[in-house]
């Protein structure tokens, strides 16, 4: 429990730390933002393809396990606001739509090392073209459009299937390539917690049963697709433990900057992920213990 703690625990701190900056300074992380959204995670994403070779059944299987719980999830959620005569807009969009890159990449960086951050950057390809497509059309109702465009302004898309082609056609990269890539990746991870604590200390919670019933369909309905897609897909070892972790990944950020931006039950939205987040603190440890 120590070990697991001391690679837990570094994670929330540096959350914290800029939970204490968005607080303190009000501080505007839109540049920010933008070096680590076109420059950063693109590095990121291409380097870890390089350091395992791809077998593409696994990337196939990973992507439909993603696709499944994300679905998976959001037809539970309408299930249940139907029975319960609910109409929401926008709260579909944390319960489908899980964080993929701030806390899961540097977790299971730490605990599974390259070929972790391989299989948690598969794992992130799909979700990232759900979050600017399906998201886009739920948040907004009608502008599908927009979001597939979205989709094609994502530089992090583009890097990942070129690391994919490279890794895939067993082309050698120049160390003068990748090391830049590689140094310019170390700064992500930090940086994408920051820029996640900063986030959170602007939300407010709000009507305490549909916060926690969306929560409770993200994170625990979210773990039962995790384990039913492993079995389904026979995934075993890393490959198992990355797909049953980020199914219960606490709700995307950038799901609640859409529900603000389209004006679609944003205050529950960034709820959600607060709460979602928090939550994480304890389910995390607990998965990584029974996975170990």
């Amino acid at each position: 429990m120590v070990d697991l703690l001391n690679i837990i625990l570094p994670t929330f701190i540096v959350i914290f730390i800029g939970y204490l900056l968005g607080k303190i300074t009000k501080i505007d992380m839109s540049a920010i933002v933008n070096v680590v959204f076109y420059v950063g995670l693109p590095s990121l994403a291409f380097v870890s393809m390089l350091d395992k070779k791809i077998v593409l059944l696994d990337a196939a299987k990973i992507w439909a396990a993603a696709l499944i719980i994300a679905f998976g999830c959001g037809t539970v959620a309408w299930i249940v606001f139907k029975t319960l005569r609910q109409k929401h807009s926008g709260l579909y969009i944390p319960i489908i739509l899980m964080n993929t890159v701030n806390i899961p990449f540097p977790i299971i960086y730490l605990v599974y090392g390259s070929a972790g951050l391989f299989a948690a950057t598969l794992f992130y390809i799909p979700n990232v073209i759900l979050l600017f497509s399906l998201g886009i059309y739920i948040a907004s109702g009608k502008h599908w459009k927009e979001g597939i465009q979205e989709v094609f302004r994502a530089p992090t898309i583009y890097a990942a299937i070129a690391g994919l082609t490279v890794n895939l056609l067993n082309i050698t990269v120049p160390d003068l390539i990748v090391r830049p890539l590689d140094f310019i990746s170390l700064m992500v991870i930090p940086l994408v917690l920051l820029i996640l604590g900063c986030n959170l200390s602007a939300v407010k919670i709000t009507s305490l049963p549909t916060t926690f019933l969306a929560s409770f369909l993200r994170l625990g309905v979210g773990l039962l697709f995790g384990f039913l897609t492993v079995n389904l897909f026979n995934l075993t070892g890393v490959l198992r433990s990355v797909v049953i972790l980020n199914s219960a990944m606490p709700a995307a950020v950038n799901g609640s900057i859409l529900a603000t931006k389209y004006d679609s039950e944003a205050d529950l939205v960034a709820s959600v992920v607060f709460v979602t987040t928090i939550a994480s603190l304890f389910i995390i440890p607990f998965l990584l213990n029974i996975l170990s």
